[in-house]
């Protein structure tokens, strides 16, 4: 069965100003709804099961591949196809793909219900920027951590710039949204072994014991790490600096962090 699809050439039409405009947090707030750009960020969201989709806005004139239509076939929502300048103009990127969807907000809240296996898990407390967010997600994936706490974020996990930066890891990864309060007694209860990674700490993170269930926790970029969140934690830990710089950035160290608790653990 051929799928409907309207046609709209302009853009004032309200169904493609709601669509742009779920690119502003006050928007998504407001709607409950938020904006997914690009075939893979598109595709991983359904594949995750996560998602209920709304609107596919679609432009064939802008796609790059050969599995667009495939994509647009099997998607359940309201299908709409736009010219080029309108899609480049609705489009949060400078190369657009001719894909962007819009979906319901999903719930990434923590629960006590949340069931917690051996597996490491990453905590970001206070992050600030998206792309540092979806960098670091996309890490995770690639270290198999499969569980992510977002403790207390200064951001918005659904912005455009997380979604794209993570290329949909977002959707894929088990990510969570928590106060750290709330967090910390349920790592405790279930075992895990928490390594604050700090500057100031004195032990290198290559001598530090990443085997088994542990939490890595990382404070924001600006703030580091709460106190609760340093006195809660088990063993603070660091990465050595050797030229004039203090520090490195956020989705870095995550990066460096996470592949050697996957090299300990291989």
């Amino acid at each position: 069965m051929k799928k409907n699809i309207l046609e709209i050439s302009s853009f004032s039409n309200e169904k493609l100003k709601y669509i742009s405009g779920l690119k502003e947090k006050k928007n998504r707030e407001k709607s409950g709804t938020f904006f997914i750009e690009g075939f893979r960020e598109i595709q991983r969201a359904q594949v995750s099961g996560k998602v209920k989709f709304e609107y596919l806005l679609t432009c064939p004139a802008c796609y790059l591949g050969e599995n667009e239509e495939d994509l647009v076939s099997s998607i359940d929502a309201k299908t709409i196809s736009v010219p080029k300048q309108i899609f480049e103009k609705i489009s949060y990127r400078d190369r657009p793909d001719g894909l962007i969807a819009t979906a319901e907000l999903p719930d990434f809240s923590l629960s006590s219900k949340t069931k917690l296996s051996d597996d490491p898990v990453l905590v970001i407390e206070g992050v600030e920027k998206p792309g540092n967010l979806g960098t670091i997600l996309r890490t995770a994936e690639g270290a198999g951590f499969h569980k992510v706490f977002v403790a207390d974020p200064r951001l918005d996990l659904f912005n455009p710039n997380v979604i794209r930066s993570s290329t949909g890891t977002l959707f894929t990864l088990d990510v969570f949204q928590s106060d750290i309060k709330e967090l910390y007694p349920i790592l405790q209860n279930a075992g895990y072994k928490t390594f604050a990674v700090t500057p100031e700490a004195k032990s290198l993170y290559w001598d530090a014991n990443l085997k088994g269930k542990v939490a890595l926790v990382f404070g924001s970029e600006q703030y580091g790490l709460s106190e609760y969140a340093r006195s809660q934690s088990d063993q603070y830990i660091s990465l050595p600096m050797k030229g004039v710089a203090d520090s490195l950035n956020l989705a870095m160290s995550a990066g460096i962090l996470m592949y050697e608790v996957l090299r300990q653990n291989r």
